[in-house]
């Protein structure tokens, strides 16, 4: 009984509510709905012949002005003529000319290397390298000496490809060690 009441002090929802007599049936179109549908089809057919009006005015030759001289922008303009020129041209290789020898040119070659680490101490480097051989990747370490003392360089490498140092190189950031890319020239 309570909820009867409650009910009943309702007020209706203000989404449209479908009797039951209603519900089966499909919905019917209202005056609105056919007011809508005629002015999209006027506004359609209106733009339909403004679009096929529009080239035809366009072509009209007596709308079209006269052609006269050139403008001075027209007359400054470049003008191309290769499209009359090229297809009148013959490819003609020259048999006197050698083909370049490639293999005496590549006598150099570069080789990618990574540098997994730079220490002070021999002892860390070793570390280093011991974590990297831990990952699978054989490493050297470089001793070098400059204006700051001697350094210990770890160093991976060199690569027979790109996809083997990219997977060092991930190997390393996953093991959050970080990487310098370097390149070397080889005789």
């Amino acid at each position: 009984m309570p909820q009867q009441a409650s009910q009943r002090g309702r007020r209706p929802s203000a989404t449209r509510s479908q009797s039951p007599a209603v519900k089966g049936t499909p919905p019917t179109l209202s005056r609105a709905h056919l007011q809508g549908f005629t002015a999209g089809c006027i506004v359609g057919i209106a733009a339909t012949v403004g679009l096929m009006r529009a080239p035809s005015e366009a072509q009209d030759p007596v709308a079209s002005p006269t052609p006269s001289a050139p403008s001075a922008a027209e007359a400054a303009a470049p003008h191309f003529d290769f499209y009359t020129v090229l297809p009148n041209e013959a490819f003609d290789p020259n048999p006197d000319i050698e083909p370049a020898d490639l293999e005496a040119r590549n006598t150099s070659r570069a080789q990618y290397i990574l540098q997994a680490g730079s220490f002070r101490q021999q002892s860390d480097a070793d570390r280093r390298r011991g974590e990297l051989a831990l990952l699978g990747l054989e490493a050297k370490v470089e001793a070098s000496e400059n204006d700051n003392g001697q350094w210990y360089r770890v160093y991976l490498g060199p690569f027979a490809s790109r996809s083997e140092m990219a997977r060092a190189r991930t190997l390393t950031a996953q093991a959050d060690m970080d990487t310098l890319l370097l390149k070397r020239e080889t005789p």
